[in-house]
């Protein structure tokens, strides 16, 4: 399996004006066969994570996400994430952890995107290399 880093910085301002800071890592760990990932960003637009990928048959991405990286919920539960590929909708498994959910997606021979759709998003996550992503998210 492979990881994708996400560093990222979270700045917090309460009410009393105080700014605190705090340095983390995040990880998108990720395994695809028949493929590779080029690269993760996200769209704060549309609150997606997308995945540029190249793939030389059919196969799958399971990827494991964690919630404060992109997560779907409605009214403080689990909500379904919509997976587009290329455009269209596909169906996908989930496993679901406090943390984490981990979604495995087929993909076909020359599929280039995968868009992952849910409520909310990291702020910025843009990939530096095959194995780097740097984020931010601001809190208040």
């Amino acid at each position: 399996m492979k990881t994708f880093l996400v560093p990222f910085l979270i700045i917090i301002v309460s009410t009393s004006e105080e700014i605190k800071t705090e340095n983390d890592v995040m990880k998108i760990e990720y395994e695809i066969t028949s493929g590779s990932v080029n690269s993760f960003t996200s769209d704060t637009n549309t609150t997606s994570l997308i995945v540029d990928i190249t793939t030389s048959e059919d196969g799958s991405l399971k990827a494991v996400i964690p919630r404060n990286i992109i997560d779907s919920t409605y009214e403080e539960q689990d909500d379904i994430f919509y997976i587009l590929i290329d455009g269209e909708e596909v169906k996908f498994t989930e496993t679901v952890t406090e943390d984490y959910r981990t979604l495995t997606i087929p993909i076909t021979k020359g599929s280039r995107q995968i868009e992952i759709i849910g409520t909310e998003t990291i702020n910025e996550l843009v990939t530096v290399d095959e194995d780097l992503a740097l984020a931010t998210m601001i809190s208040t």
